[in-house]
C-alpha cells in the first residue's frame, strides 16, 4: 500500500476519533426541550397525578427503570477498551467496577491468550438527553503461550466517550454515542501507540412492561503512532438484543453481535447473554458472557462481572422517588398579633 494513501488513512481515522467525541457533544450543546431537567422523573403515584390503570405508560421509556438495575446490551467485550461495543441508551449518573477475562485457545498453531483485568467505570448526565462516560483498566494480567511465551501486568486501556439522545418517545428511543480508547497501557507497547474509536447509532424499544428490544450499529476504527506503517483498520459493528425482566430484581439479556471488515469480511459473530440483579434501589450487578461462533476471531469466550451504584437522585421499583431535592412549603405560620389596649371611655 503506498503511503500517500497510508496518510489518507490515517487522517481519516484521526477526523473519526475526533468526530466520536465532538459530534455528540455539539449536539448536545443546543437547548434543552421543555421539560429535561437533570435526575429522574418522578412516578406519577409520587408527585399525585393520576395513573391510567395499574400499567400506565412513563413519559419516556426510560423512566421504566429508575433505579440501580442495569441496562442495554450485554458488557462483555472483545476487543481493547470495549471498542465497538455497543452501549446502553438511558443515561444515569453511576460508578461500577468490573473483573472480567478473555481466552485465546489455538491449539494447531500451539497459541494461546489469557487476559483478565479489573476496571472501574463512570457515567455522568449532563440534562436528560447528554451523557459523558468513561472506564479505566486499573489492573490488566496478560499471557500469551507460544514458543516463545511472555506476561504482563500493569496499568491497561482507558476510553472515554459521550453519548446523546435525539429522540425520547414513551415506547422508543434514538441515540448516538461514540468513544476513544487511549494508549495508557504503558508498558504493553513496542514502538507504537495505538489509537481507537467508535461511533454508533441506537435504537430502543419497549415492547411491553418488562421486555424491551435494543440495536446499535455503526463503525470502529484504529490506527497506530509510530515510525513505521501506521496499519489502519476500520470496519462496521451491529449488535442487536432483546431484554426480558420478568420482575424488578431480574433481568435477563441475550444478544448477538457482529463486526464486519477490519481485519476480515466476517471478523466475528457472536453470541452474548446476561444476567442481572438489583436490590430496587441503587445497586446492580451482572454477569455477562460472549462467545464467538463465526469469523476470523479466535477467542473462545469473553467474560465480566460488574457491580454498579446508582448516584444521586433515582426513583425506587416501588416508584418512590429518593434524593430528590423536597419543594419548599410556603409558610403557614401567621405573624403573631400585637395585643393592642381596649379603649376605655373616661367618665366624667
Amino acid at each position: 500500500m503506498s503511503m500517500a494513501r497510508h496518510s489518507s488513512l490515517v487522517i481519516a481515522a484521526a477526523v473519526l476519533g475526533a468526530a466520536t467525541l465532538f459530534l455528540p457533544l455539539r449536539a448536545g450543546a443546543t437547548e434543552p426541550e421543555a421539560g429535561d431537567t437533570e435526575g429522574p422523573v418522578p412516578a406519577p403515584e409520587a408527585t399525585g397525578a393520576p395513573v391510567e390503570g395499574p400499567e400506565a405508560s412513563p413519559a419516556d421509556v426510560c423512566d421504566e427503570i429508575g433505579y440501580g438495575m442495569a441496562q442495554g446490551p450485554v458488557t462483555a467485550g472483545l476487543l481493547d477498551g470495549d471498542l465497538g461495543r455497543a452501549r446502553r441508551i438511558c443515561s444515569r449518573s453511576e460508578v461500577g467496577i468490573s473483573g472480567g477475562g478473555l481466552l485465546v485457545v489455538d491449539t494447531p498453531a500451539f497459541y494461546g491468550h489469557l487476559l483478565a483485568g479489573l476496571s472501574l467505570d463512570g457515567s455522568l448526565p449532563i440534562g436528560r438527553r447528554l451523557e459523558i462516560f468513561g472506564a479505566v483498566e486499573a489492573l490488566r494480567y496478560q499471557q500469551v503461550i507460544t514458543p516463545i511465551p511472555s506476561s504482563y501486568l500493569g496499568f491497561g486501556h482507558t476510553a472515554l466517550g459521550a453519548s446523546y439522545r435525539f429522540v425520547a418517545k414513551p415506547k422508543w428511543s434514538l441515540a448516538v454515542h461514540g468513544k476513544v480508547v487511549l494508549p495508557t497501557a504503558i508498558g504493553l507497547y513496542r514502538n507504537a501507540w495505538p489509537l481507537a474509536s467508535d461511533l454508533a447509532i441506537a435504537t430502543l424499544f419497549q415492547l411491553r412492561r418488562g421486555i424491551r428490544v435494543h440495536a446499535s450499529a455503526g463503525i470502529a476504527n484504529s490506527f497506530a503512532m509510530s515510525k513505521g506503517p501506521a496499519d489502519p483498520e476500520i470496519g462496521a459493528v451491529i449488535t442487536a438484543g432483546v431484554e426480558l425482566q420478568p420482575f424488578h430484581g431480574f433481568a435477563f439479556v441475550a444478544d448477538i453481535h457482529g463486526g464486519f471488515g477490519r481485519q476480515a469480511p466476517i471478523d466475528v459473530i457472536a453470541a452474548a447473554l446476561a444476567l442481572r440483579f438489583s436490590d430496587g434501589k441503587r445497586f446492580g450487578f451482572d454477569v455477562g458472557a460472549t462467545v464467538p461462533v463465526a469469523g476470523r476471531e479466535r477467542a473462545a469466550m469473553t467474560l465480566d462481572l460488574r457491580a454498579s451504584l446508582r448516584l444521586g437522585p433515582y426513583t425506587r421499583a416501588s416508584g418512590e422517588v429518593v434524593g430528590s431535592r423536597p419543594a419548599t412549603p410556603e409558610s403557614t405560620a401567621t405573624p403573631e398579633k400585637t395585643a393592642t389596649p381596649e379603649k376605655t371611655e373616661s367618665r366624667d
